[in-house]
This record gives structure tokens, sequence and C-alpha cells, in this order.
């Protein structure tokens, strides 16, 4: 009979990595992916912690550590060992991040025991947020490289997760791919507008349309709403044209109108020269 057996490091990082790959199902479109992302990062977050106490004691872990017969089965919860984290240096474990914690434990039992509703974004944001607390914990206060112990099949969803900034570009490119495939260009209208654009503020294709913007369009990573590609009309004659060909004319109230090359009278002056 083949037995498996994983140490206590060794069960946590395989959660994790099963937590990865979950999470990128979701990414790739199958939501009911997340929510075994959220069990798998529930059981890595509350055995890495665990792995922090035993190393400072092995039996530290256990319920009562200074039983005359301790009982093996019985080990002490997430929150007992982040009460001995914070025992050890007050705040260590951080108000907001308990508070994730507190949201993920709510979720987990939900979805284990009973019933359960959950918002997609805000699971991918809760999630994402615990992981680089949680990896920033082990940094500071442990020599463990968890990064290296990833197998390559799960590593590039480790590194979008654990970098704040790729994380939220691979939200805003995530979102504005959902936006694009809802809104299709109809190729047969020469006037039609893209839905998506590349943000000259950024650089990156997460410019969509946005009715509330001054522009029309509204970049998901920066907030940009404003770039030389952007569809625009001649306020005067109303051809179509982008930002960058318009010309600003400033009105007696103040105002201004966007004018084209004709318009503007640059057509003219260019001729007479």
């Amino acid at each position: 009979m083949t037995t498996h057996q994983l140490g206590l490091l060794e069960n946590a990082v395989d959660s994790l990595a099963e937590a990865l790959l979950k999470y990128e199902e979701g990414e790739d479109g199958n939501a009911k992916a997340y929510k075994f992302a959220v069990l798998q990062m529930a059981h890595f977050i509350e055995l890495i912690f665990k792995h922090h106490i035993a190393a400072k004691h092995p039996l530290l872990i256990y319920k009562d550590p200074f039983s005359p017969k301790i009982d093996k089965n019985k080990t002490i919860t997430l929150w007992d060992a982040i009460n001995f984290i914070n025992n050890e240096s007050s705040g260590t474990i951080s108000t907001e991040l308990r508070k994730d914690l507190d949201w993920l434990k709510r979720l987990r039992n939900e979805i284990e025991h009973h019933k359960f509703t959950m918002q997609v974004p805000e699971v991918r944001a809760t999630i994402g947020r615990l992981f680089r607390s949680v990896l920033e914990f082990l940094e500071v206060h442990t020599e463990l490289d968890i990064e290296a112990l990833i197998a390559e099949p799960a590593l590039a969803t480790f590194q979008v997760l654990s970098d704040e900034y790729a994380f939220r570009l691979n939200d805003a490119l995530r979102e504005a791919d959902e936006y694009e495939r809802a809104n299709p260009v109809d190729h047969k209208d020469p006037d039609a507008d893209p839905a998506r654009l590349n943000c000259d503020n950024c650089g990156n294709e997460t410019m969509i349309q946005e009715e509330s913007s001054s522009t029309g369009y509204r970049c998901l990573f920066c907030g940009n709403e404003d770039g030389d590609d952007l569809p625009a009309r001649c306020d005067i004659c109303g051809i179509a044209a982008t930002q960058g060909e318009l010309e600003s004319w400033a009105m007696d109230d103040d105002g201004y109108e966007m004018r084209c090359y004709y318009c503007s009278g640059k057509y003219h002056a260019d001729k007479d020269d």
C-alpha cells in the first residue's frame, strides 16, 4: 500500500499550490474554481502560521502542551497562532489583516457547512491582499522562501498575486477583456468607436468606453480619461477624428471647441504658406 505523508510546511505549500491553480482556473473563466481557491488558501494560511509557531518549539502547536499526556489530535487554531504572534510582538498581525482573515474564515465555514454566496470581485481582491500580507509576514519574521518551494505550474500565478502592481494590472486587463467580449465592434459600421484602446498614460491596453467619463473612455488601471487616439469629432463640421488630430479652440465664454485641421484654419494657413 502506497503511503503519502507531508510535513507541516510541505502540507502548507501543497495547499498553496492548489489554491494558486484553482485561482488561475477562476481567472480563465471558471468562477466555481474560486470556491476551491478560498478553501485551499485558508488551509495554507492556517498551516503556515502553525509552522511558524512550531519552529519555536514543536509542542506549541498542540492545544495543551503542558498536559502530562499531549493529545496530538488537537492542535491550536489559526486564531490561537495569531494571538501567540501578537503576544510576542504587539501589532505584528495588523487589524486589517485580521479583518481579512475573519472574512476568509467566515466564507470557508459557509462553503464547508452551509450554502454560501460568493462575490467574485471581493474574493479576488481579498485573496490578493491576504496573500501579500502573509508573504510580507514570512519575509520579515521568518527565513522561509515560499516562492522557491512552488512548482512551475503555479509559479506564474504566485508571482502575479505577490506583486500588487502585477495583480492590479492583471485585474484591469481581465476586466478589459471581458468588456471587449461583451461589446464587440460592428465592423460594418465605419464610424463605430472601438470598445478598447491603449492608454497613453500607463501604456496598457486597459482603456474602455465609460459613459461617465468626459471623453467617453476611462482606463481601468490608472483612471486616465485622455489620449491622442481616443475617438472624437470636430465641433464645427462633425467629421470623425481622434483627439490628437483636433485642435483645442478657446471661446469667449471661457469654454473651448475641438476643431479639425480644416475648421481650425490650419489648412488655409498652410495653403497660403
